[in-house]
């Protein structure tokens, strides 16, 4: 008779009716569930896990890794693009850009240039 009570329980809820902070108050149930199944782990099995759950991680990327080196070669002229690429993303060398002929130059030093003026009087 439970199992009744459940499903007419379940007919009467529209999943699309529902708000994301229902949705969301919904995972946060869920997480919470899990961190205590977790809590409830050895330190030993937490270990273990930890460690199954690093390998996993690590076979994949490595995959990917050969994957993805696999269709650079595949393609023609992949390693020139990389090339082409990796050479844009470099800084360029400053150029040296040669000073513009100041004024002074033309008209001599600057210290033959300047006059000493009388100060003027106050009234």
């Amino acid at each position: 008779m439970a199992k009744d009570k459940k499903k007419s329980a379940k007919k009467g809820k529209d999943k699309s009716a529902a708000s994301p902070v229902e949705g969301a108050v919904k995972v946060l149930r869920k997480f919470r569930k899990t961190t205590r199944a977790v809590g409830k782990l050895s330190t030993g099995q937490k270990i273990v896990g930890g460690v199954a759950l690093l390998a996993a991680g690590l076979t994949y990327l490595a995959k990917k890794h050969a994957e993805e080196e696999a269709a650079n070669k595949a393609r023609p002229g992949a390693e020139a693009a990389e090339a082409a690429l990796a050479s844009l993303a470099a800084p360029a060398e400053p150029r040296a850009v040669p000073p513009a002929p100041a004024a002074e130059d033309a008209a001599g030093p600057r210290e033959a240039r300047l006059t000493v003026s009388k100060p003027k009087k106050r009234r």
